[in-house]
């Protein structure tokens, strides 16, 4: 199942859905590529219920000003370009106001998968990983 986006957009947004503790929300979360871990923000990590007192990690993310060390959480799921990904540890973040986003889709999210980007059609894909589609 494909979804569309904007080639000439600034950034790839899309939206996810977040299951906490407490509640189910959506979210809109920028494509990152970049980003080696799912990062949401910590406000909306506490309306869902997430507890900071007891992380399950902390991470190091570089910022616009530095570096960052933040705590890592898991949420129960988090729902994205048809995929869910169960039990998902995230870096929780303070955004700067003025950001367009709720967060970052990472890496850690579309390991396993095929992320195709289609800029001709405007669409994207994260597809179940068969190696066969690679030699065709």
């Amino acid at each position: 199942m494909s979804h569309p986006f904007s080639p000439d957009a600034h950034r790839l947004s899309l939206l996810a859905t977040v299951t906490g503790p407490h509640r189910t929300q959506q979210f809109r979360l920028t494509l990152d590529t970049g980003s080696a871990l799912t990062v949401l923000s910590r406000m909306f990590l506490l309306q869902l219920g997430c507890d900071f007192s007891c992380p399950v990690g902390h991470a190091r993310l570089p910022t616009a000003t530095g570096t960052a060390r933040v705590p890592l959480v898991r949420v129960s799921a988090i729902s994205a370009l048809g995929r869910l990904r169960t039990d998902f540890p995230v870096a929780a973040l303070d955004f700067p106001v003025g950001v367009e986003t709720d967060g970052l889709l990472g890496l850690d999210f579309f390991r396993g998968f095929v992320l195709t980007l289609d800029f001709v059609r405007s669409r994207m894909n994260l597809s179940r990983r068969r190696w066969w589609r690679f030699w065709s």
